[in-house]
């Protein structure tokens, strides 16, 4: 993948995380759903990171 192509998958994911924050935001506070999704962008955005970082 050339470098233009990562940086908009890079811009691509990290806007679709960003969506996914404010939906997850709007769960209960105390659900397991929120706190299971709050973990699993964690990971995401991490991953989004590592790839950016590599540029």
């Amino acid at each position: 993948m050339s470098d233009l192509e990562t940086q908009a998958a890079v811009a691509k994911a990290r806007e679709a995380a960003s969506l996914a924050a404010y939906d997850i935001q709007k769960l209960s506070e105390d659900s397991i759903e929120r706190q299971a999704l709050h973990n699993l962008l964690t990971a995401v955005e991490s991953l989004i990171n590592a790839v950016d970082a590599d540029d």
